[in-house]
């Protein structure tokens, strides 16, 4: 085609262009060669006319694509909705497609005077095909807009009750929202970059409201005629359905937000009824459906938070319901129980299993016992009688490798350690005894005493120092005979005697019927004296014994108090008569073969246990010294505040660090000179290698 004549003026130029752009809203085709000539009569005015720039050549466009689409407006306004909406969708898509071409005739414009004005800070200037969208929305979409989102919503709202509905349709007039925006970025290219503001606010947020009212009475008539779990397997069907629809036919970006809207209307506002089946659940130990629950919730907003608070409770809930015999069983049971689902539907994940131990030792310190005796410690302690009675049971009677287990899985690995190291001395002695009855056999040793012995681990076993008494001849000689025997057995290993827990057996020869008497070491040596005479002094018995004074005198109103022996007067812890005489009780009766004595003063077992609790402190203050110079020597500098956070983080899965007790355990390193104060910043501590 000829090129025609420069147009030089604006009616020449848009006298030119009208014929080529009515032809093209027309939705008539136009041939590349007419395309090129409308872009060559733009080019040419703008090159020729450097003063005006293509301004009022724009001005021009927006006119003729107002009035267009105002007078396209004015002829359908009176269509019936169906009709409206078919008429919207058919003219958006053809609008479209004209305004593309259109843009691209127009695009010198916009490489020079629109980008110019642009770059002049001009917000209310873009290209053509953007311009054309603004036009759009502010002539046709704003006059049919609420009918249109009416039908569309409607007809979603009829797919969620199972209609079968023209899902490109709704697509359509959800793209004619979406690509309205893109005029904000005056841009085709940018779509990552679109502002969804037309969408979000004539759409979307309906949307999403109606989504909400719907699924909130779908939930709630749900609920009345059918059980939990089967509204939380429901749960994940609707999430599917929904998801699908958005990929379907929504913008992208709404998936976000119509799943956090399900998850508030679903999940969250059901969370008490969701709760309460949990609980249920796990009484009745139901892992597969219990796991669907905890799954459903973790899925929501903050969902991690509230499934560890659920959990938290029901695991705290599983112990208040147990029978509370607080004894290692129902805790290892409660164990088991919760640990067996951790592991299955969280994949032993650290913060579920710190939930789980934080949860169990919470159980194990206050329960429906401990807040009736109103003391945590007696329930350790209760834990400790448990372990002692299961080692002085009979090996038939119970297995100490399955207990064991149990004590390691529920009180941890450090505590079992030492206990199985316990069990191992036990055992051993039993061997090293054998051993010494064949020593003596074979050395013709002959004493008439029956002798056996338990050698414990110091670094293992904790007693206090014994003291010293004098033994009888014939038991000393007994223990020097052992002595040699252990010496040469292990060289260079100390043995300590710990008479204050030991004792035996003595029978009786000076009453009618004989007796066999259980009694403590102290009592037997004391009653052995009354071989070599029927009457001795308090004096005379602290003598020959060397028991100190004050565990003398609670024996002797032991034994005084059985009627083994007598005593002239009542001795008094505090005010007594050291020549006062005790004598062997010739009268003694009683109808029982076997007497046990070793009743009348506070046993051995339960003077440790008062002292428990100071043990347990003393070994946690060296847990900490050491947790604490770890760590410094590590980073060799550090705030106190942030030493002694560091500190409890780490032992709080083992207990429960006390500030004060770390603030004093950092003092006493810095008197020892493993650590010391910044002299500028009183706050900062560092490691001295």
């Amino acid at each position: 085609m000829a090129r025609q004549e420069q147009c030089i003026t604006l009616d020449e130029v848009w006298g030119n262009l009208l014929d080529g752009i009515e032809q093209l809203f027309q939705f008539q085709t136009i041939r590349y060669s007419k395309w090129m000539l409308l872009y060559t009569y733009i080019f040419d005015y703008c090159t020729k006319n450097s003063d005006v720039k293509g301004a009022d050549l724009y001005e021009k466009l927006r006119d003729y694509l107002r009035n267009y689409l105002e007078n396209l407006c004015q002829s359908n306004t009176t269509l019936p909705d169906q009709e409206i909406l078919e008429f919207y969708t058919h003219q958006w898509k053809k609008y479209c497609i004209s305004c593309k071409i259109l843009h691209g005739i127009c695009s010198y414009i916009h490489r020079h005077y629109i980008k110019r004005a642009i770059n002049a800070g001009n917000t209310n200037i873009h290209e053509t095909y953007p311009m054309a969208m603004e036009m759009w929305q502010q002539v046709v979409f704003r006059l049919f807009y609420t009918k249109i989102i009416n039908f569309s919503l409607n007809l979603i709202k009829a797919e969620r009750n199972q209609e079968k509905i023209d899902t490109e349709t709704i697509h359509n007039i959800i793209q004619t929202y979406i690509t309205s925006s893109i005029n904000q970025h005056g841009s085709t290219s940018d779509t990552r970059s679109q502002i969804l503001d037309v969408y979000q606010e004539y759409f979307e947020d309906q949307f999403l409201q109606d989504t909400q009212e719907f699924y909130r009475q779908k939930a709630t008539i749900y609920l009345q005629r059918n059980s939990v779990m089967d509204y939380i397997s429901l749960i994940h069907q609707y999430f599917d359905e929904e998801v699908h629809r958005a990929v379907e036919y929504l913008h992208p970006s709404s998936v976000k937000n119509l799943t956090r809207k399900l998850e508030e209307v679903l999940i969250i506002e059901q969370l008490q009824s969701i709760d309460a089946e949990a609980k249920i659940l796990v009484h009745d130990e139901k892992i597969p459906e219990l796991n669907l629950v905890y799954q459903t919730v973790h899925r929501i907003e903050n969902g991690t938070d509230k499934l560890k608070n659920m959990i938290e409770n029901h695991i705290y809930q599983i112990g208040i319901e147990t029978d509370l015999k607080i004894y290692i069983e129902s805790i290892y049971n409660l164990h088991q129980k919760y640990l067996t689902f951790i592991q299955k539907a969280f994949d032993n994940h650290h913060e579920f299993i710190d939930i789980f131990n934080r949860t169990c030792r919470k159980f194990i310190n206050d329960n429906l016992f401990i807040q009736t005796i109103g003391n945590p410690i007696s329930m350790v302690k209760h834990l400790a009688h448990y372990c002692d009675k299961l080692l002085r049971k009979e090996k038939e009677e119970t297995n100490i490798e399955i207990a064991f287990h149990q004590i390691k899985t529920t009180c941890g690995f450090g505590f079992a350690y030492k206990m199985k190291q316990m069990c191992q001395d036990i055992e051993i002695s039993e061997t090293i005894l054998v051993k010494y009855n064949q020593y003596c056999e074979n050395q013709q040793v002959d004493h008439k005493i029956n002798f056996s012995v338990m050698i414990l681990n110091s670094n293992t076993w904790s007693f206090p120092t014994p003291s010293n008494i004098i033994l009888p001849n014939k038991l000393e000689t007994i223990l020097n005979n052992f002595n040699m025997f252990y010496k040469n057995l292990h060289n260079g290993r100390k043995l300590t005697w710990l008479h204050q827990h030991s004792k035996g057996e003595l029978q009786t020869f000076f009453t009618q019927k004989v007796h066999k008497l259980r009694v403590s070491t102290y009592q037997m040596v004391i009653l052995l004296l009354f071989n070599d005479s029927l009457e001795w002094t308090v004096e005379q018995i602290h003598d020959q014994t060397q028991i100190t004074i004050d565990l003398l005198i609670s024996i002797l109103n032991a034994l005084v108090q059985s009627k083994i022996l007598t005593c002239t007067q009542f001795l008094h812890p505090t005010n007594f008569d050291m020549n006062c005489k005790v004598k062997l009780s010739n009268d003694f009766k009683s109808d029982k073969y076997h007497i046990n004595l070793n009743t009348g003063i506070q046993s051995t077992e339960e003077k440790n246990m008062e002292t428990f609790q100071t043990k347990i402190d003393q070994d946690r203050i060296m847990i900490i010294r050491t947790t604490i110079v770890r760590t410094m020597k590590l980073h060799q500098t550090m705030l106190q505040n942030v030493l002694i956070q560091t500190v409890i983080e780490q032992l709080s899965s083992h207990f429960n660090p006390d500030i004060s007790t770390i603030k004093g355990c950092i003092n006493s390193l810095i008197t020892k000179e493993y650590l010391e104060i910044n002299s500028h910043n009183k706050d900062l501590l560092s490691y001295i290698a």
